[in-house]
């Protein structure tokens, strides 16, 4: 319940709100939280924190502490435009973290187009380490979903404060992290979003933890294997990358590869151009990704294609995300070292207890569709640190459960040559035509590269070369 009257002046419960009633909404309570700071910035002004660029936008910023429970803790910022556009637009995080500091350079961009944009931190402060959970299990919760829905209700309130008037509709966009949060959005509370966008999404967050833990074994069995990624690349470009009708150092459709590492293997000595048997080996399980030893397949490997630099971020990233997850939300134990970890057991241990709170995979979405709401899922081919397949399967799975109704609310565009939640591409313009006029995105367009543009179609559509015109150009390529 938002508490009105005994926190605020009589003169802020009217005005226009363009900025001058921004300090008046300091005090103010929406549901679980407060108000605890609020200030106008202007347009042009350095950005402290995270950001050195200026204000797009004069806007009224607004900061909010979140309690759903006693335990919890959840920091919020909601930047209010002076030329606002009638929506909300909420931003997720990534890996651990939410949106909050990282993502401020987000904020500033759309709240420069006109749209209130709120974040948080899901209930704890930006790190490295995940220790934040050891002995917190409403803190988990507000991690796995529960912060995101509480900032929903919240901002939308602040909202009605200020501007006097309701968001028309209110967006949701994520990447990684944040496209895990986005479709828990979807899947537990539908009623917080009007449309949303859901890019390389680690929907199913214990498997990938797990899988980060499972790769760095198999690297082991073949430590030369990361030095000879460059020539990997090669090869599997020279094999497949004119399935599309041209040559331009791009997969447009990984699964029509057939490449085996064994091509590579060596026939005499050991080179930098070559493969040992360990290494084609270890390959073949890595594109695979980790099994039980039940048979059951845990989560696909990356994508032919994606080898290089992505595979090169993953591993950085890799050293912090799965022993972390395994040490503070499975084990709970400070102790725990990576050397105790063993497939089968471990991943037995998170799916009893972490999972079910932090996993995003629920393919049930009738609730959200039934209101009309409006899903574009994407995810980069390229993307070495999250398997693009996860997506595919996830989209696989809602078309069982939804059925051919399903293409009336969600849409999956598979972006050739982009790797994990790089820049290039923005579906806002499509998810919005799709929500506000009824217009179900055909195609959308990336930027490859600089100065390239790429069609891209929904999945399982894929685009293909015409013949004529620069292949850089997206009006060149067809869905089919």
């Amino acid at each position: 319940m938002l508490v009105w009257a005994s926190l605020i002046p009589a003169h802020a419960q009217q005005g226009s709100g363009t900025g001058n009633d921004c300090g008046a909404l300091v005090g103010l309570r929406p549901d679980a939280g407060t108000v605890t700071h609020a200030e106008r910035v202007a347009k042009g002004r350095k950005l402290g924190g995270f950001l050195s660029e200026e204000s797009a936008a004069g806007f009224c910023r607004a900061s909010l502490s979140l309690k759903p429970t006693s335990a919890s803790d959840i920091r919020a910022e909601l930047w209010l435009p002076e030329a606002w556009n009638g929506k909300l637009l909420t931003h997720g995080g990534g890996g651990f973290s939410g949106g909050l500091g990282p993502g401020e350079a987000v904020m500033n961009a759309t709240t420069g187009r006109g749209y209130a944009s709120a974040t948080s931190d899901l209930g704890h402060r930006v790190s490295a380490t995940a220790r934040w959970a050891h002995q917190q299990p409403e803190k988990v919760i507000d991690f796995g979903h529960r912060a995101n829905h509480v900032l929903a209700k919240a901002a939308k309130q602040v909202i009605q404060a200020f501007y006097k008037r309701p968001a028309q509709r209110a967006y949701f966009q994520g990447c990684s992290g944040g496209g895990r949060e986005a479709l828990a959005e979807v899947s537990r509370y539908p009623k917080d979003y009007d449309g949303v966008i859901a890019g390389a999404p680690a929907i199913s967050f214990s498997q990938i933890m797990t899988q980060i833990l499972w790769n760095e074994q198999l690297w082991a069995t073949a430590p030369r294997l990361r030095s000879k990624l460059p020539a990997l690349s090669k090869r599997v470009l020279d094999a497949c990358d004119a399935l599309d009708g041209v040559r331009d150092g791009v997969l447009e459709n990984p699964m029509q590869c057939r490449f085996d590492p064994a091509r590579m293997q060596c026939k005499t000595f050991d080179t930098a151009g070559c493969l040992s048997g360990a290494e084609v080996s270890a390959l073949r399980k890595f594109y695979e990704g980790p099994r039980l030893k039940n048979g059951e397949h845990l989560i696909a490997g990356p994508a032919l294609g994606s080898e290089g630099a992505g595979w090169v971020i993953a591993g950085f990233m890799n050293s912090v995300g799965g022993p972390e997850y395994y040490r503070w939300l499975v084990h709970g134990d400070p102790a725990w070292r990576v050397s105790d970890f063993e497939l089968d057991r471990d991943y037995a241990r998170a799916r009893s207890t972490a999972s079910t709170i932090v996993n995003a995979d629920e393919p049930n979405i009738a609730p959200f569709m039934q209101r009309g709401g409006k899903l574009i899922l994407y995810h980069g081919w390229a993307d070495g640190l999250i398997s693009p397949y996860s997506t595919i399967r996830y989209h696989d799975r809602l078309r069982g459960e939804v059925g051919a109704g399903l293409d009336d609310g969600v849409r999956l565009f598979m972006v050739p040559g982009l790797q994990h939640c790089a820049e290039g591409i923005d579906l806002l313009p499509e998810l919005e035509a799709w929500v506000e006029h009824g217009k179900a995105p055909e195609h959308a367009v990336s930027k490859a590269k600089p100065g390239a543009t790429r069609r891209l179609c929904p999945w399982p559509q894929t685009s293909r070369y015409l013949g004529r015109g620069s292949a850089s150009d997206a009006s060149n390529f067809a869905c089919s």
